[in-house]
């Protein structure tokens, strides 16, 4: 979507030493389109601020970084210039890093916008992959958690990067650099336990070791309502067990998938895990008072990913030899074509299946 805006809308007798001081300030605010009151008394959006701004102080590069968060914000594809020029989001990153080739956010941002292994051209001509960004990031700003952590996500386990002044860094050591920096890192905790087996731990830079269930236990602890914590602390219970979280509540495995879909309930995976639990015609009541079978669990599951293979295999062990059963989009399937499905969606099944 994009969006014009009427150049005129800040009158021309607000001091413009005073439009550039309000900017500045956005260095460390939201990004939302909160209402702006003037010196003058007139009020405006951020955006129409910013615009403004650019007109004034066209080499300015947080103008420019601030309007992409705003796009990334809303959701928008570009902005319109009050000199009628459009510009995206990477537009405006790379305007920003043109005009301030130190800012670390602006490179972070950037790279977020490429997939792994994807390109893109600076305003000085320099080609950098997703990668680069990430090294650069980390080059101007060295205490930057998210830069260690979105980096480390680009490796696979055991594969290992060298930064920009010379440290090589596996997967691991850059989750760890990442808490580190921010203790309180959610995400880093998370995905450094997705790097460990059951029973296995890690040193963090502090000396603390830590299992893979303990640093799951920490990002549940730093955020309440993230699903994928309770779903991964779930795949490291068998059925029955139970573990205490930080809070001192004692929950089993069961709970966890019941926790995940409370704070989720579009994801797939804690449907069909939960479904796993149950023996065929057991039912379980979700957090919100439904009640739901082990067949309503897969199906669910289906609902919210159709091309999730297990989900059709394993409802199809359900079924007795030509029932059939209806999905939640009004299909019904027999047994025999919800195998037929589970091998279209992953081929690799067909073995499995014989």
């Amino acid at each position: 979507m994009k969006r014009k805006h009427d150049q005129n809308n800040i009158s021309s007798n607000v001091d413009n030493d005073a439009l550039l001081q309000l900017v500045m300030a956005f260095d460390h605010v939201n990004r939302d389109q909160q209402t702006i009151v003037l010196p003058s008394g007139e009020s405006t959006t951020k955006e129409q601020l910013l615009l403004k701004v650019i007109d004034l102080y066209p080499s300015y590069a947080n103008t420019y970084y601030q309007l992409a968060l705003i796009l990334k914000a809303e959701n928008r594809s570009s902005i319109t210039l009050n000199n009628g020029q459009s510009m995206t989001k990477q537009q405006l990153y790379l305007k920003s890093i043109e005009y301030d080739p130190t800012s670390h956010s602006s490179y972070y941002n950037l790279a977020n916008t490429l997939s792994n292994g994807q390109s893109i051209t600076l305003n000085n001509g320099q080609s950098m992959t997703k990668q680069q960004l990430f090294l650069k990031s980390i080059e101007c700003n060295p205490t930057y958690s998210n830069s260690y952590h979105n980096l480390a996500i680009t490796l696979s386990n055991g594969e290992s990067i060298t930064l920009n002044n010379g440290t090589t860094m596996t997967q691991q050591q850059l989750y760890l650099k990442s808490i580190e920096s921010n203790p309180k890192n959610l995400y880093s905790y998370l995905n450094l336990a997705t790097t460990l087996s059951n029973g296995e731990s890690t040193t963090l830079n502090d000396g603390q070791s830590m299992t893979k269930q303990q640093l799951i236990l920490k990002s549940i602890e730093y955020e309440p309502t993230y699903y994928l914590s309770y779903f991964s602390l779930a795949n490291t219970l068998s059925n029955g067990e139970s573990i205490t979280l930080n809070n001192g509540q004692s929950i089993i495995e069961q709970q966890l998938y019941l926790k995940s879909i409370e704070c989720n309930p579009t994801y797939y995976r804690s449907y069909y895990n939960l479904a796993t639990t149950l023996s065929n015609g057991e039912s379980i009541t979700l957090n919100d008072r439904t009640t739901m079978t082990e067949q309503q669990l897969y199906l669910k599951s289906i609902e919210c990913n159709p091309t999730y293979s297990y989900s059709y295999h394993n409802l199809a062990t359900t079924l007795s030899n030509g029932e059939s059963i209806t999905l939640n989009n009004g299909q019904s399937m027999t047994a025999q074509q919800l195998y037929l499905k589970s091998i279209e969606c992953d081929p690799t099944q067909f073995q499995f299946i014989l």
